[in-house]
């Protein structure tokens, strides 16, 4: 049995929300009640949490078609403390909890639907269970930790230069200064991956994914330059990309009617 956590958002009023014990650690998941026979696990980007990365989505969502699964990833949101550690094989680390996630939830077969960093994770994990992933899709996932995701994650480590309300909606789940470590930690990864491994993080797990997937990315994405999408068609064999005509990096949150239209029609075409 697990604990319900209270669920002030609206987006929640449907949902069974409950700490999720997987090993030492104690993940925040959720799922709605819904009959839905289709399964779809999103997953959180850098520093995001179900809140923050889905919330407003979940709103507009269909309940009745689609089950929708979220997690806060270990140590992010409510699945903190402890600290988000930035070490080597992070995201890989993550599919594999997810897998035993959902295994605990007694899902078996699910689409996967990854924003950003998240992406990245959806990638691992349809590698790691390729039984279980139906389909992936990714928005905004980088193919390669560059120069420019390095210059990015440098310039945000410090969020003194972060708008008020970036900071004050991150400030609900951690202090200031562990707040500060994560960023920190994140810019020492990325610069460690771009010098040491040229980059290279995701590119074995690319080319393991068995699955159909859609790269999704703005063409004008300001965070996470447009040549990523091209990089992981030519990496995942069974691949297909979808510009956006946007300039977000949340292309289902800002668009979320456009990308709704576009998403079920992957996923309901043979």
């Amino acid at each position: 049995n697990h604990a319900t956590i209270n669920a002030p958002n609206t987006w929640k009023e449907n949902t069974r929300c409950f700490p999720v014990p997987i090993g030492h650690q104690h993940l925040f998941s959720f799922f709605h009640l819904s009959d839905g026979p289709l399964t779809v696990l999103c997953l959180p980007g850098y520093l995001g949490t179900i809140d923050l990365d889905y919330g407003e989505f979940f709103e507009k969502v269909d309940k009745i078609k689609y089950r929708w699964v979220c997690w806060d990833p270990p140590g992010y949101g409510e699945s903190y403390p402890p600290r988000r550690e930035f070490t080597r094989g992070y995201l890989d680390r993550d599919s594999k909890t997810l897998q035993q996630l959902m295994k605990e939830l007694n899902i078996a077969r699910y689409y996967v639907l990854g924003w950003s960093q998240g992406g990245a994770t959806g990638i691992f994990l349809a590698a790691r269970d390729p039984e279980s992933v139906l389909k992936l899709v990714t928005i905004g996932t980088e193919a390669i930790l560059s120069d420019i995701s390095v210059k990015f994650y440098n310039a945000v480590k410090k969020i003194d230069f972060w708008p008020k309300e970036s900071v004050v909606r991150q400030l609900k789940y951690y202090t200031r200064s562990d707040l500060e470590k994560m960023t920190h930690g994140m810019a020492d990864y990325s610069t460690s991956i771009n010098r040491v491994d040229k980059g290279e993080f995701l590119m074995e797990a690319c080319l393991s994914v068995k699955c159909p997937a859609l790269i999704i990315h703005a063409d004008r994405d300001p965070k996470s330059d447009p040549k990523h999408a091209q990089i992981l068609k030519s990496r995942i064999p069974n691949s297909e990309v979808m510009m956006f005509p946007a300039t977000n990096h949340d292309v289902h949150l800002a668009h979320t009617e456009d990308f709704m239209n576009l998403f079920e029609k992957y996923l309901l075409t043979k």
